[in-house]
């Protein structure tokens, strides 16, 4: 039995410890603080009872010639008529509104509100006769029942309110002769207390599983993003080359497919360049491969830096071959582009590859996939080795479209 006591004092602190505050507020987002109140200041169930209230006074004075029973009207309509003016404030309340400033309000409301009922209803017990007094007890419950059902949002301040409704009637009750009303009172008080604090837990438990939930889906959201990023970068290092940074044979491949298959709708002509390292074994024997590979990287960054056009494509071929796929590009403007190239590599910055005894150069073979046209990516590959073939034939280190005199079995670097 002591054990019951205790949780139940430790479950009423908890309650009362929301003190001008809403319910849950560790756990309430500002959506939610505002739909409480939105509900807290809804005159609805005022209207209803101030509506009784004005029913038992108006038969007091038809059955029994009396108007005494008015001034508990009196005394609830202007509790009723403040109610409505708040709620229409709050209603109409600014972006800038703040929750704590309605909070205070409510409170403040709630107070003068209890007053008014108590008052109120003390009246009709003291004006009543007859019958209609059984009727004024049972209207005492509605107020009271009223707050009980909105206490999950701020348990302490109704709490107060309650308390404060059922102190003048039981005081009105005593001073009429019906001293039964004190007990009844208080047992009433009691249960009301019991039904807000289960109230209240039920509440909280909401709330915080609603919080959790809320704060699970972030987590899941933020990890879902970091995933997707995640994804992104393994896609972007599987099709990359790991040595100069520009697009792999898969990468090249797949791009080539999507490019000419939707080459037979395009307006316009596309070029492929196969680009070849000229004497790239001869210069890893020299220098080693670290060095050669170094030469790569500045052969890949300057062809970068040429086809850097909106929807042009860089890819390592295999060992010292690139390719470059040119969308929307005529063979004027292919042979153009591929001469821009041979010359940023034959002039590009050696500083860090050892003074070679000559430069490094690239010889680039050209092929043209005409608009409408649905040529194969092999097709447009072979006829791009021919025309590489042929700058190899013409001296190396030279931009070539056409084919060879023969078509060789695979050129040598």
């Amino acid at each position: 039995m002591t054990g019951f006591l205790r949780s139940r004092a430790t479950a009423a602190r908890r309650v009362m410890a929301s003190t001008a505050g809403l319910i849950g507020s560790d756990y309430t987002s500002e959506e939610q603080a505002w739909g409480m109140l939105d509900r807290l200041f809804s005159p609805f169930a005022h209207a209803l009872t101030a509506a009784a209230i004005a029913i038992i006074a108006c038969y007091n004075w038809y059955a029994h010639d009396s108007l005494a029973s008015f001034a508990a009207v009196a005394c609830v309509g202007p509790t009723w008529l403040l109610r409505v003016l708040l709620a229409r404030g709050f209603r109409m309340r600014g972006p800038k509104a703040r929750v704590s400033k309605w909070v205070r309000l409510f409170a403040m409301m709630s107070v003068v509100a209890a007053l008014g009922w108590g008052v109120s209803l003390s009246i009709l017990i003291f004006t009543v006769q007859g019958l209609p007094l059984y009727a004024v007890f049972a209207l005492i419950c509605a107020p009271v029942q009223g707050a009980s059902a909105r206490a999950y949002a701020m348990p302490s301040v109704l709490i107060i309110n309650i308390s404060i409704v059922l102190g003048l009637v039981a005081v009105a009750s005593t001073v009429f002769g019906i001293a039964i009303a004190v007990p009844i009172s208080f047992l009433y008080w009691c249960y009301q207390i019991g039904f807000v604090m289960e109230l209240v837990a039920l509440r909280r438990k909401m709330l915080k599983a609603d919080f959790d939930r809320h704060r699970l889906l972030e987590q899941v959201t933020h990890y879902n993003a970091d995933l997707a990023s995640l994804n992104k970068q393994l896609s972007a290092f599987a099709l990359t080359d790991g040595l100069t940074g520009v697009g792999n044979r898969r990468d090249f491949d797949d791009r080539l497919e999507r490019c000419l298959t939707s080459q037979t709708d395009a307006s316009a002509p596309l070029a492929l360049l196969l680009i070849d390292v000229d004497h790239f074994k001869r210069f890893n024997d020299v220098y080693g491969h670290l060095i050669g590979d170094e030469c790569l990287k500045l052969v890949a960054a300057a062809i970068k830096r040429v086809a850097s056009r909106s929807g042009d494509f860089v890819a390592r071929y295999g060992g010292e071959e690139f390719a470059v796929i040119l969308p929307a590009t005529d063979e004027a403007d292919a042979l153009a582009i591929a001469e821009t190239i041979r010359r940023a590599v034959e002039t590009m910055e050696l500083a860090a590859l050892p003074e070679p005894d000559a430069r490094p150069t690239v010889s680039i073979g050209i092929s043209i996939a005409a608009r409408g046209s649905n040529i194969r990516p092999h097709a447009l590959i072979a006829s791009a080795d021919d025309s590489l073939y042929l700058a190899k034939q013409s001296g190396r280190n030279c931009v070539r479209y056409g084919a060879a005199t023969q078509r060789p079995l695979r050129h040598s670097a």
